[in-house]
C-alpha cells in the first residue's frame, strides 16, 4: 500500500502532467473544455463551487500578498493557506507574504496575527478548542505553537522540507515530513512519539480510530483506510473501472468534519489528461458513504501549497481560487 513517493501537486496538474507523457497516437477523447480542463461526458453534470468571498492582493492589512507584493519570488504568488471556521462566511487565510494569519469576515478583516518574526510559514493549524495555533517555517524546519493571540508558548525545529501540520484531539502534533519518510508526531511541545513511515496516500487527519489515508496505488481502485501504529485497516474501496485507459491519479484526505465523518476525494482521468471523475466524498468512519459529488474545479497550479481543499466542520469543502489581482475563498456544498 505504501509504494508510492511523496509528493503534493494540484488536480490540473496531475491531469496535465499526464496529457504530456500520453502517446500522440492515441485518439482523443469527446470532452469539453471548462476552466482550462478537458472533462470527459460523466463530468457534464458535475457542480462548480460557490464564492464565499473576494479579497483584493496588495500588502495593506486588509489585502493578501500576491506576485507584485512577493519581491524576493520566495512563494507561488499567494496566500500557502487558508482553513475554515464553524461560520460559513469567515476564513482564516494564512498571507505568508506580507507575513500575517488573517480572519476574514465577508471579506472584511477581523483579526490579524504577526508572524514576520518567525519567518516565511508554510501551514498552520488550529487545536479542536481553537486555543492553540501551530505555525511551520518549512525552509528552516522550525514550527512555533502560540496561544490564539500569537504569543509563543514553544518552539522547536528539525521539519525542514515538511509539507503540512495538524493537530490531533488531543493537541499533539501530525507533521508531513518527506525526510522523514511519512508523517512524524509530536506533543505541541516538540516531544517526539513516534514516525508513521508511509508514502503521500497517508494524511495527517486523525480521529480516534488513527491517522487517514486514501490509496490509489491500483489504477481502477481507490481504498479509504485508517492507520493505528503499524496497524492498517482498509475501510471502503471504490472501484472505477468503466473506461479503458482510465485510472485514479490522485486522492486526497481533506478533513474530519465536526460530527467525526471523514471528507475526502477521487480524481481519475485517461492518458491525454482528460478528467473522468473530480469527486468529493463524505463518509463514516465505517466506510458507509454519506454524500458524493463531482466538481468542477477552479484550476491553480500550485504544487508547494500545503493544501488546496479542506473540510469545513459542516462536511461541505472549501477550495480558493486567485488571479494576480483577486484572492477568492469558494466552497463545494456537500448538502
Amino acid at each position: 500500500m505504501f509504494k508510492k513517493s511523496l509528493l503534493t501537486i494540484a488536480v490540473c496538474g496531475v491531469c496535465l502532467m499526464n496529457a504530456s507523457i500520453g502517446l500522440a497516437e492515441e485518439p482523443i477523447a469527446e470532452h469539453k473544455m471548462i476552466n482550462g480542463l478537458r472533462y470527459y461526458e460523466t463530468m457534464y453534470n458535475a457542480k462548480p463551487s460557490s464564492e464565499i468571498m473576494k479579497i483584493k492582493m496588495g500588502s495593506r492589512s486588509e489585502n493578501v500578498g500576491g506576485h507584485h507584493e512577493d519581491l524576493k519570488e520566495e512563494t507561488e504568488g499567494l496566500p500557502m493557506a487558508f482553513r475554515p471556521t464553524v461560520n460559513k462566511d469567515e476564513a482564516w487565510i494564512l498571507d505568508s507574504i506580507n507575513g500575517a494569519l488573517k480572519l476574514f469576515k465577508a471579506a472584511k478583516l477581523k483579526r490579524y496575527i504577526s508572524l514576520k518574526e518567525f519567518g516565511l510559514i508554510q501551514d498552520f493549524a488550529i487545536s479542536k478548542d481553537n486555543k492553540l495555533f501551530a505555525f511551520l517555517n518549512a525552509k528552516t524546519g522550525s514550527v512555533y505553537v502560540t496561544d490564539d493571540r500569537g504569543k509563543v508558548k514553544s518552539s522547536f525545529m528539525g521539519y525542514a522540507s515538511a509539507l503540512s501540520i495538524e493537530f490531533t484531539s488531543n493537541n499533539d502534533l501530525l507533521i508531513v515530513s518527506p525526510l522523514s519518510r511519512g508523517v512524524v508526531q509530536v506533543s505541541n511541545e516538540g516531544a517526539p512519539l513516534g514516525i508513521y513511515e508511509a508514502d503521500q496516500s497517508l494524511s495527517n487527519f486523525s480521529t480516534e480510530k488513527g491517522i487517514w489515508g486514501i490509496d490509489c496505488f491500483e489504477p481502477t481502485k481507490a481504498k479509504l483506510y485508517v492507520r493505528k501504529g503499524s496497524n492498517v485497516k482498509v475501510v471502503k474501496e471504490f472501484v472505477f473501472d468503466k473506461y479503458k485507459d482510465v485510472e485514479y491519479k490522485a486522492g486526497n484526505i481533506y478533513g474530519i468534519d465536526a460530527s467525526g465523518n471523514v471528507c475526502f476525494g477521487l480524481i481519475a482521468c485517461d492518458s491525454n489528461g482528460i478528467i473522468y471523475r473530480d469527486r468529493l466524498y463524505r463518509c463514516t468512519q465505517d466506510g458507509k458513504v454519506l454524500k458524493e459529488l463531482d466538481v468542477i474545479d477552479d484550476p491553480i497550479l500550485s504544487p508547494e501549497l500545503p493544501r488546496h481543499r479542506i473540510a469545513c466542520p459542516d462536511g461541505d469543502i472549501m477550495t480558493f481560487y486567485c488571479n494576480e489581482e483577486e484572492y477568492a475563498i469558494r466552497i463545494y456544498s456537500m448538502k
